[in-house]
């Protein structure tokens, strides 16, 4: 039994990696996007910032549809787990990068918020 529920787990933490993973590489393909309309058009930093926001939220929602996808039940708990995770991933990345993290909380917040929710809305249309 004890080997059955860690089986279990382990399947759930390989499918919520998979699923970051998953919107991780959406994200990587959006920005390529963004950044070649951003080359075309010389956009302003606001648009810019609006549009990495909308491409959290997708790729969050991609990531969450997925994860649901793989669960039986409380689909839309793994899909905020997702979207969560990869939030975090964003925040250690960004924070090794940038120095003054205390800065951007107020943004950081939305970005959480929105990733969390994007996530939830994709676990819960996941079919």
């Amino acid at each position: 039994m004890l080997v059955e529920l860690l089986r279990g787990k382990g399947r759930k933490a390989a499918v919520m990696l998979k699923g970051v993973f998953l919107a991780c590489a959406v994200t990587v393909v959006m920005l390529l996007v963004l950044a070649f309309i951003m080359l075309k058009l010389q956009a302003t930093s606001e648009k810019m910032e609006l549009f990495i926001l909308v491409t959290y939220v997708i790729s969050c929602f991609v990531g969450g549809i997925y994860c649901g996808r793989q669960a039986e039940k409380r689909k839309f708990l793994y899909g905020m787990l997702l979207g969560t995770t990869y939030f975090l991933l964003l925040f250690f990345l960004s924070a090794m990068g940038d120095r003054d993290v205390q800065s951007g909380i107020l943004k950081s917040a939305v970005a959480f918020c929105l990733c969390a929710c994007g996530g939830m809305l994709g676990g819960m249309v996941a079919g």
